[in-house]
């Protein structure tokens, strides 16, 4: 079986194809495709509410491609999740009902609390020992945390705090107020909370940082030594300097300082960096309801 997964964030759109093997517990899914496009639909819906001609545009040749290459790949079943951008873009529904007529490409708006769901579903096996862990996913425009207590998830909330949010100036100081109660409250009485990260940002942050070949985390102080490096350098500077994508280089120092503060509030001293996320937990998710037909008794048609 072949799945797709469509993640349309606040950053940038994502396709990746896989194949289902469940036979294999430790990498049930086999990489077939992936194709990342930096569109920003973000700085449209943040500032003006709304997305514009020339973004909507771009994005319809987007998922256009993505569909074909969908149809190149021969691909079983797939599920496509807007985040926070289109969400709070006034015309967000307007431009999923003409994808699906100009594509017919289905995508769904989902909430805060889906997108953690399924972020969440990404790394249920992630986990390296028991003990209390906080899973942090900072996006383009929200930010998504669980806590985890000995792999059992107790509370999670969603926030629109965002490295996009963040540069276009559009995080409500009130926003960063109320998660950092809700992070000190849910966190109290807890011993050693680690932390889990889950975006592509944070993904490069480790490996900029990465101190041993066999840690898979990185130290708060670590981490916060990058971010003292990575203000002091330009965009430009990020770019050619550390050979930074340009839509990458702009984001990761508010990356990094939405991680640092998260961790501060829960007193976590390190963050693991797992290879996963919302498109992971998408496959999961079509891997879920393909085994439940299965154990029902009939077979999905293609």
């Amino acid at each position: 079986m072949k799945f797709a997964s469509i993640d349309i964030g606040s950053n940038a759109l994502r396709l990746l194809i896989a194949r289902w093997v469940p036979d294999n517990a430790t990498e049930p899914f086999k990489r077939i495709e992936f194709v990342r496009v930096p569109l920003r639909l973000g700085d449209d819906a943040f500032r003006k509410k709304s997305i514009s001609k020339e973004k909507r545009q771009m994005l319809y040749k987007a998922l256009e491609a993505f569909r074909l290459l969908m149809d190149v790949h021969d691909v079983d079943d797939y599920m496509a999740c807007a985040t926070s951008a289109l969400r709070e873009a006034d015309n967000g529904a307007k431009i999923i009902a003409k994808v699906q007529q100009k594509f017919d490409l289905t995508i769904e708006i989902i909430s805060g609390k889906r997108e953690s769901e399924l972020i969440l579903a990404s790394i249920k096996n992630y986990f390296p020992e028991n003990g209390n862990y906080l899973t942090i996913d900072v996006g383009g425009g929200s930010t998504e945390m669980t806590i985890i207590d000995n792999h059992i998830p107790v509370i999670s909330e969603s926030f629109n705090i965002g490295t996009v949010r963040m540069l276009d100036k559009a995080v409500k100081e009130k926003t960063w107020t109320e998660a950092e109660k809700w992070v000190k409250q849910h966190t109290a009485g807890l011993t050693k909370v680690t932390a889990i990260g889950t975006s592509g940002t944070l993904n490069k942050l480790y490996r900029m940082g990465q101190q041993k070949p066999a840690e898979a985390f990185i130290t708060y102080a670590k981490l916060e030594e990058l971010h003292r490096m990575l203000k002091k350098y330009s965009v430009k500077e990020r770019t050619e300097k550390l050979q930074l994508n340009p839509d990458r280089a702009d984001v990761i120092e508010p990356s990094a300082f939405i991680y640092l503060k998260i961790m501060k509030w829960a007193s976590c001293e390190k963050i693991y960096s797992p290879n996963a996320g919302l498109k992971d937990g998408i496959l999961l998710e079509l891997a879920s309801r393909y085994q439940q037909v299965i154990e029902a008794g009939s077979l999905p048609e293609n």
